[in-house]
């Protein structure tokens, strides 16, 4: 869910270290285009789900192997907010969202989407504004940017990434709010998979994530460690409401 090109070998690198420990894994990571496709491929083995449709259709499809804690200034362990940012320098009270273009990276994302209309009108209330879909943070940044859009809930974890690699796109900005507290992409694996697999899976994540082999992929990714996050973390989501 974070294939920026930047830390592609960071992502190779922590995988590596899983594969060694366990050899019944693929050797090596795929890309895909279309991380949503991978929600419903038997084939893949281990993926990241965004948690809100995780907690709303896919927790019965998947094992639930943990999430990735995070060091950002918006992230405690294994949760974090997203940023609402602005090309206007205004508070989020002076914003009047029937006439506010809202752009966000898809209609199921529990960190641009949810998250802006938790920060913004309320769990479960619609957004009476204009709403573009941009199919990913960066492109939400872009739309920002270029000041074609007025407001976005972006990923802190997918922000923190993009300053590096693109910084560009954040200048001029400004921080309006942050999100609630959400858990992080949970870490799955395909629901075939028998239950000391699963076991090993975690063990081997946290093990590969404390290893001094994956620091240096660590810092780059912003990780500091393994979070074994619960199903009830993701299930709190729901009181966001459902994903559109």
């Amino acid at each position: 869910m974070y294939p920026f090109a930047s830390v592609a070998w960071a992502w190779d690198q922590i995988w590596e270290a899983v594969h060694q420990r366990l050899p019944w894994t693929p050797r090596s990571l795929t890309r895909s285009d279309d991380v949503h496709a991978r929600w419903y491929d038997p084939d893949c083995v281990v993926t990241q789900v965004c948690g809100g449709p995780f907690a709303a259709q896919h927790r019965s499809d998947m094992h639930l192997v943990g999430a990735f804690a995070l060091d950002i200034p918006e992230a405690e362990g294994g949760h974090y907010r997203s940023v609402l940012l602005s090309p206007h320098q205004r508070s989020l009270d002076e914003f009047e969202f029937e006439n506010t273009h809202a752009v966000a990276n898809s209609a199921d994302s529990l960190s641009g989407w949810s998250s802006l209309l938790a920060a913004t009108v309320g769990p479960g209330n619609e957004w009476t504004g204009q709403v573009t879909l941009t199919s990913a943070h960066r492109d939400s940044l872009l739309a920002l940017s270029k000041a074609e859009a007025d407001l976005a809930s972006i990923d802190s974890w997918s922000l923190a990434l993009i300053a590096a690699e693109q910084p560009e796109l954040i200048d001029g900005l400004h921080r309006i709010a942050l999100g609630p507290r959400i858990p992080t992409p949970p870490i799955t694996a395909r629901r075939s998979l028998a239950p000391e697999q699963i076991e090993d899976l975690r063990t081997a994540f946290a093990e590969s994530l404390a290893d001094d082999t994956t620091a240096d992929a660590r810092a780059a990714l912003h990780i500091s460690g393994y979070a074994d996050n619960t199903l009830d973390d993701y299930l709190a989501i729901l009181r966001l409401g459902p994903p559109a």
